[in-house]
């Protein structure tokens, strides 16, 4: 948003990250316009900020995942205006019209087309504060799995960013001193040979095999304009594996390392419940993880614990099967039908209108809202929350015991400095993130306490003196 914001009109945006440090309102002066982008589940912090800004005078713009979706909620809290979907476009007009005042309560921004995407302004923000930068270079999935609001709100016809915005964004970062990016596309791998193969539609495929097509020679223009010695970690299907050539390229061409796959589950019974048939199961999907990691790329495999379909034997072979399989990394998220996803819809029609169409049962209503709200948001048909939420714990707290997790980081050819900040990243993201996960249906406020606070700032550091490199042309 700092790249659609109008500099000739306002200058350049103050950028405020919540998840470094507080939003100060002494900073806004009457008059001001403020900006605010909220998910679900931080959306209390979001509307806390933007009671702040209405009381020193500013004029407050909220988006996000959460304002598209209930885009009378934001006003109903306060705010001026809302913008629905993507702000590459809106954001700009909207400013605009705010300086001349005749402000619109809601500007549609859509789905802005893959040439109309934006680069991120990360030279607004100190990137010692991070250990990766982020870029976008596929926006959309073309799956439709039950518990994700992803193709619900972006859409499942994937739009390629450009290549040499990606390009021209990528080796700022490297000249600021990056040597690791995140690419946050919600599928990195939209159209491998796989994919195509089980899609019906014949448009869809054609359609499919050109994103294939393209996706692979942005690879090539790739790996010649950016420095060879600029990593990548990203997240994608373990489709993957059916397509030898799109897998390679990912290691060798955009230098990816590592990547978040969506496990979701071991048992057939779970993925048929999330539409996700298509996902390997059991042994096979231990099979499956280690051969991306035999092509050189870690997994960060991401599993749900409290589908309809789970018992307490089910969650618990997860975890033995998480830590057979010899992934690098997992989280253990806790099931929540978060608003977006079908999921949410169709349990809301059934607390609605009394049908039994799932056999777990949403208990509340605008949880989001509610500062107290309980971890468990279902009533599930066989395991109660307090013992969901102790096996959700256990896994954790197995998989990122001491023990494990110095077992995989001796387990790897790395130097010892590698092999020093892995242990301490994967105690700090086992504080962070353990019972919740990584994911952006469910991004929250979450206060740190001492120890996880030192651990991630030692990482951070850690990371800085010994893998962030300034280009000499700074």
């Amino acid at each position: 948003m700092a790249s659609a914001t109008p500099k000739n009109l306002v200058g350049d945006p103050i950028i405020i990250d919540e998840s470094i440090s507080k939003f100060n309102p002494d900073i806004i002066e009457k008059g001001d316009i403020v900006g605010i982008g909220i998910t679900t589940g931080n959306c209390i912090p979001g509307y806390r900020v933007l009671k702040k800004a209405k009381e020193k005078g500013a004029t407050v713009i909220m988006g996000g995942i959460h304002s598209t979706i209930f885009p009378d909620e934001p006003c109903e809290m306060g705010a001026d205006s809302v913008i629905t979907g993507n702000g590459d476009i809106a954001w700009g007009v909207a400013v605009k019209d705010a300086l001349e005042r005749k402000l619109s309560p809601q500007y549609t921004g859509g789905r802005v087309p893959a040439g109309q995407l934006l680069e991120a302004r990360w030279d607004l923000l100190d990137p010692t504060k991070y250990m990766f930068a982020s870029v976008q270079t596929v926006v959309g999935c073309p799956e439709n799995c039950s518990f994700c609001s992803v193709w619900v709100t972006e859409g499942r016809r994937p739009r390629l960013r450009l290549t040499d915005k990606i390009i021209k964004e990528v080796n700022a970062l490297y000249q600021m001193g990056f040597r690791y990016i995140i690419f946050a596309d919600d599928n990195f791998n939209p159209a491998t040979i796989g994919r195509i193969a089980r899609e019906e539609s014949p448009a869809k495929r054609r359609e499919l095999e050109q994103i294939r097509k393209e996706r692979l020679e942005f690879f090539e223009e790739y790996s010649k304009a950016v420095p060879k010695d600029m990593y990548a970690f990203t997240q994608m299907t373990v489709e993957v594996v059916s397509d030898p050539e799109y897998l390679k390229a990912m290691y060798e061409k955009m230098r990816v390392r590592a990547a978040l796959i969506g496990v979701e589950s071991f048992s057939e019974e779970g993925l048929k419940a999330i539409h996700k048939t298509w996902n390997p199961i059991g042994q096979k999907m231990v099979e499956t993880i280690r051969q991306i990691q035999d092509q050189g790329i870690f997994v960060l495999s991401s599993i749900i614990c409290g589908l309809e379909t789970d018992t307490v034997g089910m969650i618990r072979t997860m975890r033995e099967f998480a830590k057979n399989s010899g992934t690098l990394l997992a989280q253990f998220t806790l099931y929540s039908p978060y608003p977006g996803t079908v999921d949410f819809f169709e349990m809301m029609q059934d607390k609605k209108s009394g049908t039994q169409k799932h056999k777990a049962r949403i208990l509340y209503d605008k949880f989001w809202l509610d500062p107290k709200k309980p971890a468990v948001l279902i009533e599930h048909p066989s395991i109660n929350s307090e013992t969901l939420l102790q096996e959700v714990r256990n896994n954790w707290n197995s998989f990122y015991s001491l023990k494990e997790v110095v077992k995989r980081a001796r387990a790897q050819n790395w130097p010892l400095a590698g092999k020093i900040w892995f242990i301490l990243g994967s105690l700090g993201f086992k504080s962070l993130y353990g019972g919740h996960g990584l994911a952006s249906d469910s991004v929250k406020e979450k206060k740190m306490t001492l120890i996880p606070r030192t651990l991630m700032k030692l990482a951070i550091n850690f990371y800085n003196a010994r893998f962030r490199k300034k280009s000499s042309s700074c």
